[in-house]
């Protein structure tokens, strides 16, 4: 017999009917099981085999109710207030389920597929809970106000905060007097290395005493490769060590890339891929400049990227290069600048020219992320970048120049009086970045987690 022909099978509508006593749901019955079974494609179908199927999805869905959406009686007045401040694509589907609509409905009217659809249904349902609730409240545990503390937990929680209602307080760990200030917290996030004076085992046993789910978000390997300024700090003090521990104890990992999620694996499998992103509305990334400063170059980069910028070497003697960095090397021939402070540095690449991104190829740039080309990507700055992970990502032929063998020499030619070059790159650099770099979407996956 032909799906086609048991779809419209009087029998089976009767039997739809006599499970659900609603048409309307018999009807929705009918149409999941002929879905599953145009998907799984029996070898042996039958009206007998198609009931059965209806029947199981139909004694799902009874043992699945839920609280907010599922029950048609339910009278909660500020599901509605809830669902505007989610205010995107989850709040709409569930909105069309709380006036009646179901998930086949949706599924055929938004052209979505049903797994996808059903799979973002589950998510939804999770967000709306946490914000109708409110019993959520996070602990960031920071040591200082740094670069990795600023993109990777200040500014995703406190967006998190402006758009969920999630409660956010910011704890310093430097004397670990945080444990004696987490009264209602429910999560802590920390970046490496929860405690400053305790062993991990220690700090993990006191927050899982409270029932706080312990999130470990690291950027960077720890691994680090000879000559690395914190190499001997490392080594001195076990670090690398203590970072383990931390991922092997946490409830869940948060990182940057798939190449650095593939080294935390064998010590913890709850690894969630959380892309670094720029918030449009952080105040230093707000206004719309655009404007390039043709034929210049710029460089912005810590003490610990002393040897990426050697392998500039003499490429840029004869040009405008102008340093933000504690150090440059010898002999570099540069206009060197005081770096800015990681609440305003931002603003150093308002009127700056072609950005400059050198990176020694090893293992430990091989994790890192492509922040830098983020940065430049938001303001619309044209890159010249080596072609290496982690910058491999992002990097295209269209969005930036790369750079192989280090012929920096080469780019420079190529990329010098070139206006139009360094617009169009710029231009195509900020479209990826906007695309594939979204703050919104990866605090979905940190909602998703909490």
């Amino acid at each position: 017999m032909k799906l086609e022909e048991i779809y419209f099978d009087k029998g089976i509508r009767d039997y739809a009917l006599k499970l659900t006593s609603n048409k309307d749901e018999a009807d929705e019955l009918v149409s999941l099981a002929f879905e599953i079974c145009l998907i799984k494609k029996p070898a042996k179908l039958s009206t007998g085999f198609f009931a059965i199927v209806m029947r199981n999805q139909w004694l799902k869905k009874c043992n699945t109710k839920d609280p907010y959406f599922d029950n048609e009686s339910n009278e909660l007045t500020d599901v509605e207030e809830v669902l505007d401040k989610m205010g995107h694509y989850h709040s709409n589907i569930l909105r069309a389920v709380y006036n009646g609509e179901k998930l086949t409905q949706i599924h055929k009217g938004a052209s979505i597929g049903y797994r996808t659809l059903k799979s973002d249904y589950a998510k939804a349902k999770k967000e709306f809970k946490i914000m109708y609730e409110n019993k959520t409240k996070v602990a960031l545990i920071v040591r200082s106000i740094s670069g990795v503390s600023y993109h990777r937990l200040i500014v995703p929680l406190a967006k998190m905060n402006r758009d969920y209602g999630i409660e956010v307080v910011c704890l310093s760990n430097k004397d670990d007097d945080f444990f004696e200030h987490l009264d209602g917290v429910t999560h802590v996030i920390y970046n490496r290395n929860i405690s400053a004076k305790m062993q991990p085992e220690e700090a993990y046993l006191k927050l899982k005493a409270k029932g706080i789910k312990v999130i470990c978000d690291i950027d960077d390997y720890w691994v680090l490769p000879k000559g690395h300024p914190m190499k001997y700090y490392y080594s001195k003090t076990n670090l690398d060590k203590c970072i383990v521990k931390n991922l092997r104890l946490a409830d869940e990992v948060w990182t940057t890339t798939k190449i650095l999620a593939d080294k935390i694996l064998p010590y913890n499998k709850n690894v969630e891929i959380v892309k670094n992103a720029i918030d449009p509305m952080e105040k230093q990334f707000a206004y719309e400049d655009l404007s390039i400063n043709f034929d210049t170059f710029f460089y912005s980069g810590g003490s610990t990227h002393l040897k990426d910028l050697k392998l500039l070497g003499n490429s840029f003697d004869n040009e405008s290069l102008l340093i933000k960095a504690p150090a440059i090397p010898k002999r570099m021939v540069a206009i060197k600048k005081q770096l800015s402070e990681v609440q305003d540095y931002a603003k150093d690449y308002e009127h700056c020219g072609i950005c400059v991104i050198p990176l020694k190829e090893n293992v430990f740039n091989s994790c890192k992320s492509e922040l830098k080309m983020i940065e430049a990507g938001h303001f619309a700055k044209p890159v010249i970048v080596s072609a290496v992970d982690p910058y491999n990502l992002l990097s295209t032929t269209k969005n930036s120049l790369k750079v192989y063998n280090n012929r920096w020499d080469e780019a420079i030619k190529k990329i010098k009086g070139n206006h139009t070059m360094q617009v169009e790159l710029g231009l195509k650099l900020k479209e990826d970045v906007t695309s594939k770099y979204n703050l919104v979407k990866e605090n979905e996956k940190r909602l998703q987690t909490l």
